[in-house]
């Protein structure tokens, strides 16, 4: 944008009388320019909940709401979210059509009255977040007021940022406020500007935890009964063994008291021989002194008849 067209770019008039939201949560830093950035929470769940699909082409819509001046600070309050239609859109680039536009200003008098168009909304797939030439092309032509915003999300990478007017200059906002009626809670943000993680993910990472934990739970339990069978085992298999074991020294037993038998019966067997041969000796001793005092007669016989 050429510098005499920043001299001259209008800027919307502001609400003075009206108050800036008491119930809110800062996202991010704190800005010490000019400006602050509000925007209800309802509105932002909105508009994530219509990004977290859109993971191919850019896709976005116009922020509908007002800008409050206090204390020194032009103060963009975001209450609306209108979902571009009819516009054309590539994986890097967005564009509204005039069919866009027509329908952007029918929704505004319809769902929108005493409010106005404050910026606008587009998605980064994987890109991440930053002003693309176009997207600057976009700003500096059709939200060009001094308070009008440009709201950047990635659904893939989990990042957002605001962009505003500094001076001559887009700049990246470092931080802005979630709000609500008083009395409402404000629940945790999606995601933050500084990248923190989407509570979303939270959520998955949760239910990642608690899943894991259930099958690391399970996973133990098989293991205790795995050992409670296998302690049943191995106490089968020690019964078995003493068993076994009871079995071979009772076999061992019957052995050595067969072979102390068979030794008592061969024992006794060579008693009864020896004394069978001692007998048999006696007896052939006796033979022997008969048959000698026999031939002794003889002998004596024969020298007398001589």
């Amino acid at each position: 944008m050429k510098k005499n067209k920043n001299k001259n770019r209008v800027k919307a008039s502001t609400q003075s009388l009206a108050t800036l939201p008491q119930n809110i949560m800062p996202i991010g830093e704190r800005v010490y320019d000019d400006k602050n950035i509000y925007i209800h929470q309802k509105v932002y769940r909105q508009i994530h909940k219509f990004a977290e699909d859109k993971n191919k082409n850019e896709s976005g819509g116009i922020l509908v709401g007002k800008v409050i001046n206090e204390l020194g600070k032009d103060n963009t309050i975001i209450e609306g979210f209108i979902e571009a239609k009819y516009n054309e859109a590539t994986p890097t680039t967005l564009t509204f059509t005039h069919q866009t536009w027509e329908y952007f200003h029918s929704e505004v008098n319809k769902k929108y009255k005493g409010m106005k168009i404050v910026g606008w909304i587009h998605t980064h797939p994987n890109f991440g977040v930053f002003l693309s030439e176009n997207d600057k092309f976009i700003q500096n032509n059709f939200f060009n007021d001094v308070n009008h915003v440009a709201y950047v999300v990635d659904p893939i990478q989990n990042e957002e940022g605001f962009y505003f007017w500094i001076g001559e200059k887009l700049e990246r906002c470092p931080g802005f406020y979630l709000f609500d009626k008083n009395g409402v809670k404000i629940k945790t943000k999606v995601f933050s500007d500084t990248d923190s993680v989407e509570e979303k993910s939270i959520t998955k990472v949760s239910t990642f935890n608690i899943v894991l934990a259930v099958i690391l739970i399970i996973m133990m339990a098989f293991n205790i009964v795995a050992m409670v069978n296998m302690s049943d085992d191995i106490a089968a298999l020690k019964k078995e063994n003493d068993t076994l074991k009871a079995h071979v020294d009772k076999i061992q037993h019957n052995i050595q008291n067969n072979f102390r038998t068979i030794e008592g019966v061969i024992n006794s067997n060579n008693l009864k021989n020896n004394d069978q041969n001692d007998n048999n000796n006696k007896n052939n001793n006796q033979n022997n002194k008969q048959n000698i005092k026999v031939e002794n007669q003889n002998n004596q016989s024969e020298t007398g008849g001589n």
